[in-house]
């Protein structure tokens, strides 16, 4: 050790990436520190971790424990849900960390996380109607639509476990085939009311500019080359 070398502390930045890769050793799908691009509320938005688990994207927001640390990552949760960033999201708290090395490397850093538990809370979109899912969940003063389960002590292995059983939990209660349904009643009606207020020639050439598609040539008008 160097002589009056102060402690590096590791940002959470770091952690996030080396979480994403610890991840994907164990066969999820995961990139840390990304920026999501979305032409609605969550343009430019940057999720700690994100996954997709065939097709649900799943988000983990990653931060050290500090007070009142649980109430920050259950809203970013929340958030994250609410911008259609995700379906899943689980906040994930980090011990502080610190090393002595002017060569630190991020083995040692993933070296580290392996041997760290974390407190880990999963919360994800689900229909309101859902009085009880497949796990045991904490009551709590949530937007309607979303479920949150109670904040869990796991290692890293335990925590891709929990990725995948908040899927399985998704998936066995159709939630996505719901959002899907209601959307697509949505739309329906949108569409039959769209259709009740325009003549059809003034419908037609509405949806002809939305589409892209060029006007068909008049009577006795040559088509241009």
């Amino acid at each position: 050790m160097i002589k009056g070398f102060l402690p590096v502390e590791i940002t959470e930045p770091t952690l996030n990436v080396a979480l994403a890769d610890l991840l994907r050793r164990r066969e999820l799908q995961a990139l840390g520190e990304v920026v999501v691009h979305r032409k609605a509320k969550g343009i430019g938005k940057k999720p700690d971790v994100l996954l997709t688990v065939n097709g649900v994207k799943v988000i983990i927001e990653g931060k050290f424990a500090t007070s009142g640390v649980e109430s920050i990552l259950e809203k970013q949760c929340i958030d994250r849900i609410e911008d259609g960033l995700c379906e899943i999201c689980i906040g994930v708290i980090y011990s502080k960390m610190q090393f002595i090395s002017l060569t630190l490397t991020m083995k040692e850093v993933e070296a580290t996380l392996l041997k760290s538990k974390f407190q880990a809370l999963v919360t994800y979109v689900a229909p309101a109607e859902f009085e009880q899912l497949s796990l045991d969940f904490i009551q709590s003063k949530l937007p309607p639509g979303l479920k949150k389960i109670g904040w869990y002590e796991v290692d890293i292995n335990q925590l891709a476990s929990l990725v995948r059983s908040s899927y399985t939990s998704v998936v066995s209660e159709d939630i996505l085939g719901k959002a899907v349904e209601s959307f697509a009643s949505a739309l329906q009606g949108a569409a039959e009311k769209l259709i009740a207020s325009n003549p059809p020639d003034v419908l037609a050439a509405k949806i002809s500019k939305i589409m892209e598609i060029p006007e068909a040539p008049r009577e006795n008008e040559e088509p241009e080359e």
